[in-house]
């Protein structure tokens, strides 16, 4: 007699990608409250959570979508301002891709898919317990992708170039 073992496979993890927009009003940024949040932290953004295959733009288009049916809003240009990933409980993995962008046009109007939608100022996201990757993903926002309307405490001041070697050029103070 020939016994056949059968390897048991492990149960196949699952992953998932969620995209939020960091949308910037003035000095305000639009925080929601969720039915489930999908973020870790008291502080939420609004998004979704990708499931399908990659393409061309899916990810922007996606949040583009998300946001105009979940918050009624329409956003200008989208630039990646953090990503993080979560281990979850039951063990499935979840890459969070965080795109900072100005508010363009629409009224605020959260829909049944969010409890709720307010306009936060840094201060206010602070005292309701906003979690450190967000500030730093508004700090990038400011950073890389905004203009000059970014508030005073965010706002980045550039060094100095130096040419390579960090040496500072004798012309450098001409620029």
């Amino acid at each position: 007699m020939q016994v056949v073992v059968t390897p048991t496979a492990a149960p196949a993890l699952y992953y998932q990608v969620g995209v939020f927009a960091l949308i910037r009003s003035k000095d305000t940024y639009l925080t929601v409250t969720p039915h489930l949040p999908l973020l870790p932290g008291a502080v939420q953004l609004p998004g979704l959570l990708l499931g399908s295959a990659s393409g061309a733009g899916l990810a922007e288009l996606g949040l583009r979508r998300a946001l105009l049916s979940q918050v009624g809003l329409a956003v200008g240009a989208l630039t990646l301002a953090a990503s993080f990933a979560v281990r979850l409980p039951e063990g499935d993995s979840r890459l969070s891709l965080v795109f900072g962008s100005d508010y363009v046009s629409g009224i605020l109007n959260p829909s049944s898919e969010v409890r709720g939608a307010e306009w936060q100022t840094v201060e206010g996201l602070r005292r309701r317990g906003a979690p450190e990757w967000m500030f730093s993903a508004i700090h990038e926002y400011e950073a890389v992708g905004a203009g000059p309307e970014a508030p005073a405490e965010l706002r980045v001041r550039r060094a100095p170039r130096l040419p390579l070697l960090g040496r500072r050029d004798r012309n450098s103070d001409k620029d």
